[in-house]
């Protein structure tokens, strides 16, 4: 077997999920066709499409300053924000009765992003070569893209913790609770560690100091 054909049977999840979303999670959570390493792959085209977005996407669409990119700090964000979810949603999911254990709520957002891969890299080309007057056509891919996102997402959800739809948009609210709390005490804590750093230090120079 070809290494392009065993790349594109190990893909088959994500575009199955893509076509057919309860059908492919379903294989995903029960059946054990999910892998965490395909999940990571997923995340990864995920990285270099973004990276390559932010890079190269036409100024009509993106002003910012190319000197003020950074593709690591863009990765590091969409870690940060993938682990944040997860976290939030397991937290709030064990208390709801939901039955996705940590990895299968990571393994269904990153499954759920095949569409943002496939729309991203299209409308980067794309704005290179429109108009002022047509940056509406790189929006719409873009909007279109996390739109199925997030769909995906939300029937990754129901299908992993095996709720109806009330149920999983309840706990998707609860989710965004649990962020801003989870946020609050990080902030929280790294205000403290860097108040009593301080102090510490201070104490040091005093002692060193006399």
């Amino acid at each position: 077997m070809s290494a392009v054909k065993r790349f594109f049977g190990l893909y088959a999840l994500p575009m199955r999920i893509m076509v057919q979303p309860f059908a492919g999670f379903y294989a995903m959570k029960f059946e054990g066709q999910g892998t965490m390493k395909l999940a990571f792959f997923n995340f990864a085209l995920l990285c270099l499409s973004f990276m390559y977005n932010n890079q190269y996407a036409s100024i009509l669409v993106d002003d910012s300053h190319p000197l003020m990119r950074n593709s690591v700090v863009d990765v590091v964000v969409l870690i940060a924000m993938v682990l944040l979810f997860s976290v939030a949603n397991w937290s709030v999911t064990s208390l709801t009765d939901g039955e996705g254990r940590f990895k299968d709520i990571v393994m269904a957002i990153c499954y759920a992003m095949t569409p943002l891969i496939l729309t991203m890299i299209p409308a980067t080309l794309i704005s290179n070569f429109l108009s002022s007057d047509e940056t509406g056509f790189y929006f719409l891919l873009m909007g279109v893209g996390m739109f199925y996102f997030i769909l995906l997402v939300f029937v990754g959800l129901i299908t992993v913790h095996n709720y109806g739809a009330v149920k999983a948009l309840l706990t998707v609210l609860l989710t965004f609770v649990a962020i801003l709390i989870i946020v609050f005490l990080l902030t929280l804590l790294s205000t403290l560690w860097q108040q009593l750093y301080g102090f510490i230090y201070s104490v040091y120079l005093e002692i060193t100091f006399r």
